[in-house]
């Protein structure tokens, strides 16, 4: 876990929690902190959403344990069913995601049973209370995840982005010139696996974010799709590093032409991608990288028809079956190309129409996820 803008925002709604229920003087604090704490959302959208499951599934579980502390009272049994009836509930309505919460409602009413000092009456208001501060807890998540440190999707994106291809092509240049450790790479491989998933997910979150004006409902969707395939071309080429990786040693071995067009085929690719992250800060012109693939082949034939002219001279079975395996290098090659070409033609058109409405606010961050 790293420190960052939600643990920032965590504090602060417990903070604010305790200051609320305090200085409205429902006791104990404590359920709304918890409540706080676990009703806190990556993203607004998802805070609107989960306030509402909330407070249904907070109302569930608070009608559930009234109804059975006034009927058989409240001893461990008791509060165990309870909880699995509640959960049962939940889950018949789809309110699993809330089911935490719900379940601390649960505790919390019923760990005051009806005695000789407390009557029906005080029951249900210290019931009304605890719900209440529940429901403290899950609305200063909300107002925290509005007011306080909104997320920056875009920004984050964009340099998450930048950083993890930039890391593969220090290792792509590298298997090329064969001076790589092929365990250093696997295990280099498995974290920027990790990278590019933890970057998909933030895509999931950004994705769920909804513009309050219906003006800017266009611009955002277009942001939207721009941010889809700039991830996609990370993955992209994540995945021909992992192939290149994977068939490194039948590369070493291929005709020192073809490496050398490989090789010059992936510089164009990573310069090109290069320039697509320029475009999205505005630092050079939409057309710049169409101009420079353009006049950058130095290859008559394409790397596909060269591939077959050397392997169509082929005898030997083995160095078939070597050739063979490059094609899944050559294939993925191909496919990075087809997504950094994509992603291309979409900044260009973003940034190309309505220059005064297309403007992505992104910061100078360096840091990953």
């Amino acid at each position: 876990m790293r420190f960052g803008a939600r643990v920032l925002k965590t504090g602060i709604a417990v903070v604010l929690t305790f200051f609320l229920a305090n200085y409205i003087g429902l006791t104990p604090a404590l359920i709304a902190g918890i409540a706080s704490v676990n009703a806190l959302q990556p993203n607004v959208y998802r805070s609107l959403e989960t306030t509402w499951n909330q407070f249904r599934g907070n109302t569930i579980g608070a009608i559930s344990a009234i109804i059975m502390v006034l009927l058989f009272g409240s001893n461990t049994l008791i509060i165990g069913l309870t909880v699995i009836l509640v959960l049962a509930m939940l889950l018949f309505f789809n309110l699993q995601s809330v089911s935490t919460l719900g379940v601390i409602t649960v505790v919390a009413i019923m760990d005051v049973p009806i005695g000789e000092e407390m009557g029906t009456g005080d029951f249900l208001t210290v019931a009304a209370t605890r719900f209440s501060l529940v429901m403290i807890g899950v609305l200063v998540s909300l107002l925290v995840n509005l007011v306080f440190i909104p997320p920056r999707y875009e920004t984050k994106m964009y340099h998450n982005c930048f950083n993890i291809t930039n890391d593969i092509f220090k290792w792509v240049r590298l298997e090329f010139n064969a001076v790589s450790e092929s365990q250093v790479v696997k295990k280099d491989l498995a974290q920027l696996q990790t990278r590019v998933t933890k970057l998909e997910t933030m895509y999931s979150w950004y994705k769920e974010e909804r513009n309050i004006f219906k003006k800017q409902s266009f611009q955002n969707y277009r942001q939207k799709v721009l941010f889809k395939h700039l991830i996609a071309s990370t993955r992209q080429a994540y995945n021909f590093l992992n192939r290149l990786n994977r068939h490194e040693n039948d590369y070493y071995h291929l005709d020192e032409d073809l490496k050398n067009h490989m090789r010059l085929e992936m510089d164009e690719l990573m310069a090109y991608h290069e320039q697509v992250f320029m475009k999205f800060t505005e630092k050079i012109k939409p057309e710049t990288s169409e101009i420079y693939i353009e006049t950058t082949h130095q290859y008559d034939d394409s790397l596909m028809s060269h591939f077959l002219q050397n392997y169509s001279r082929l005898t030997n079975e083995n160095d078939k079956i070597q050739y063979e395996n490059i094609l899944e290098v050559i294939t993925s090659l191909h496919e990075y190309s087809r997504s950094v070409e994509r992603v291309d033609r979409l900044t260009n058109s973003f940034f190309s129409y309505h220059n005064d409405e297309n403007k992505i606010d992104i910061q100078d961050e360096t840091l990953d996820i």
